[in-house]
């Protein structure tokens, strides 16, 4: 099995930040983005100091669900991006750059290398932990993210359909072929209960990301519950939501105190600030 090379050459940008995790999806559609968020949201609820960068180029979702617009970017004097504050979360996006009504229409290279630039190119100071929103799929953005960002573990997300949990595996395999460690999965719209003590329907199949956990012996961080959003209200103050993502973000801070531990050789050590 390939590892990721533990001689990465490091980002000044990057160089304060002890913990980066990639939220990885193979198939589009999964909730992926607000998984992002929502962990983010849950690691800095536990006092630790968070980042989050949307490297969704083509659909960044994050600036919709944190009410930011672009042009509200800064640049220092060395011209290194400073990154939002919204919800107590550092954050940076395409979305913040590009006109949100126009499409942007790149190559795969182009897409990569701007990704590097979000990441590299930004003030993130000194971070506990980087989630980065990574887009759909098993392409170049993914190949140049598992390759020349030193990532400390990543997270899967599908949901319980089968045509997820196949696409899920394509970007399992990847991630083991490049020797990256995955702290979990997530389940996402694994049921739907209309009543809190009512019965509960299986949309979408039943425990589908279970199974692939199981198969793969990776740690299943969390089954989701698909929410009806009360009027007026997102899904940063769902209840059942942010005691579902507590416990995520428990086990993955369970799971990098553990990686960090075994110091195993192929186990890229990215807290390397002065």
């Amino acid at each position: 099995m390939a590892s990721q090379d533990n001689k990465l050459r490091i980002p000044e940008t990057l160089r304060k930040v002890k913990n980066i995790i990639g939220i990885f999806s193979a198939k589009g559609g999964v909730g992926k983005s607000a998984i992002s968020l929502q962990t983010a949201l849950a690691l800095k609820d536990k006092g630790f100091k968070v980042g989050l960068v949307d490297a969704d180029i083509y659909g960044p979702s994050q600036p919709v669900m944190l009410n930011a617009k672009p042009g509200d970017l800064k640049l220092t004097k060395e011209q290194i991006i400073e990154p939002l504050v919204k919800e107590d979360i550092k954050f940076i996006s395409m979305g913040l750059i590009s006109d949100e009504k126009m499409p942007v229409i790149w190559r795969g290279p182009m897409v990569s290398g701007a990704v590097m630039q979000l990441l590299s190119q930004t003030d993130w100071g000194n971070l506990d932990y980087l989630i980065v929103d990574t887009p759909p799929g098993t392409g170049d953005v993914q190949l140049t993210l598992l390759q020349r960002i030193p990532l400390t573990s990543s997270v899967i997300v599908t949901t319980p359909q089968e045509v997820s949990i196949s696409d899920c595996k394509k970007g399992i395999e990847m991630i083991n072929k490049l020797g990256l460690p995955i702290s979990g999965l997530i389940e996402n719209m694994s049921w739907f209960q209309p009543d809190k003590e009512g019965r509960k329907y299986y949309l979408f199949g039943k425990d589908g990301g279970k199974k692939l956990a199981d198969e793969y012996s990776l740690d299943l961080l969390g089954q989701l519950p698909l929410i009806e959003l009360e009027e007026n209200k997102n899904l940063m103050e769902n209840e059942v939501l942010k005691i579902e993502f507590s416990s995520i973000a428990d086990k993955l801070e369970k799971s990098v105190k553990n990686l960090k531990e075994k110091k195993s050789d192929g186990i890229p050590q990215v807290n390397i600030s002065k």
